[in-house]
């Protein structure tokens, strides 16, 4: 009696396309480094920082508040900084709404060749897409409770972090919410 040896195993599968690997995404474009987005996030800041720092220096230099603000009995430094908190909103949402939904993406992720696109098929993203990365981290800052936005934002600054990390697309808080990635064009 003789046994038969058993059958070989069936080949491996055969390796996916390419674009199609472990950070895959619609349209086939590699992710942007976790990185990279890091980097060019804190050199946005710096840039807006600068700026800013510039209005701000130039409102606190500007005169008495004695008087109140705009003729109304109110603390006119608080008055002032809710003016000027409001007007860095605005600044923001053209700095990140405006310019991503515009050019696919801020100054320094654009400069560093980044894109954001829709998760879904990586095509550009619409404003509803541009509007939901800004609004999560940028409608804080319109909360007039002192110390609450900035709480706010260091959290999901440090749950971004997280999970730009740690996640397959590298997908931040503000991704997640408006369904968008950042992929690398070059």
């Amino acid at each position: 009696m003789s046994v038969s040896p058993p059958p070989p195993p069936p080949p491996p599968p055969p390796p996916p396309p390419a674009g199609e690997g472990a950070e895959a995404v619609p349209g086939g474009q590699p992710l942007a480094s976790a990185g990279m987005r890091v980097l060019a996030r804190f050199l946005d800041g710096l840039i807006l920082a600068a700026v800013f720092g510039s209005i701000i220096a130039a409102i606190v230099l500007s005169g008495d508040d004695s008087a109140g603000f705009a003729g109304f009995n109110a603390d006119a430094s608080f008055a002032r900084l809710y003016v000027l908190n409001i007007f860095t909103v605005a600044i923001g949402f053209v700095w990140d709404a405006v310019l991503t939904k515009q050019f696919g993406g801020t100054p320094m992720k654009l400069a560093f060749g980044m894109r954001v696109v829709r998760a879904d098929n990586g095509a550009p993203v619409e404003w509803e897409h541009a509007i939901k990365r800004w609004a999560l981290p940028g409608a804080f800052a319109l909360i007039p409770i002192p110390v609450l936005p900035g709480l706010a934002n260091f959290v999901i600054v440090i749950v971004s972090l997280v999970f730009l990390f740690s996640k397959p697309l590298r997908q931040t808080v503000w991704d997640l919410f408006a369904k968008t990635i950042v992929v690398s064009v070059r």
